[in-house]
């Protein structure tokens, strides 16, 4: 591999660090519209909504990720558990599961309604027999929607904000989370 090869090789994958990044503070973003009483609580949740490094590859595809980082930040925007796992963990879950051997009535229906509440894009075949499912096995699929979030939670997926220097992308906030003490305390989350 000459220079070049490997400038190109870096910067491409810059471009993609870089790419994801603009669609987290994008997400952030758009959380803070949503939920202006934790618009501090959401500017902190960067890290929380960092891929884990097993699903960095699945997470690196742009409505994936959007998907997976807004449910995060809108559990966040209600002060709700962070550590469950999220609908496009569980879709990610059983597209692996469905490589492995055909997914049940029930696993499919799961899997359908996942998608949907991912808000991911309509595919024919899935989304649209999502009623279908619901319909005949609503109670199965709660169960298993219940058992699947609790399988792949993630106990260290918690807010920690540890202090704020009380700027928020250069600009002085009265962030909640700002150390008073005068230490200008920095994000450690």
């Amino acid at each position: 591999m000459d220079v070049a090869e490997l400038f190109a090789e870096v910067r491409d994958s810059l471009a993609d660090v870089f790419a994801s990044i603009e669609w987290a503070e994008d997400e952030i973003a758009a959380a803070q519209r949503r939920w202006p009483a934790r618009a501090d609580a959401l500017f902190h949740s960067f890290s929380l909504i960092r891929p884990p490094v097993e699903l960095s590859e699945r997470l690196s595809v742009e409505p994936v990720y959007r998907a997976y980082a807004r449910e995060l930040l809108d559990r966040v925007g209600q002060e709700q558990d962070t550590r469950p796992g999220t609908a496009v963990e569980v879709c990610l879950g059983l597209r692996e599961a469905s490589l492995r051997a055909p997914l049940s009535h029930d696993g499919f229906g799961l899997y359908a309604r996942m998608w949907d509440a991912a808000g991911l894009p309509e595919v024919d075949g899935v989304t649209d027999m999502r009623a279908h499912y619901e319909a005949i096995s609503a109670d199965a699929l709660d169960e298993a929607e219940t058992y699947a979030r609790k399988h792949i939670s993630r106990p260290d997926r918690v807010l920690e904000v540890t202090g704020c220097c009380g700027r928020h992308h250069g600009v002085e906030v009265a962030c909640v989370y700002a150390d008073t003490n005068g230490t200008d305390g920095e994000v450690a989350a």
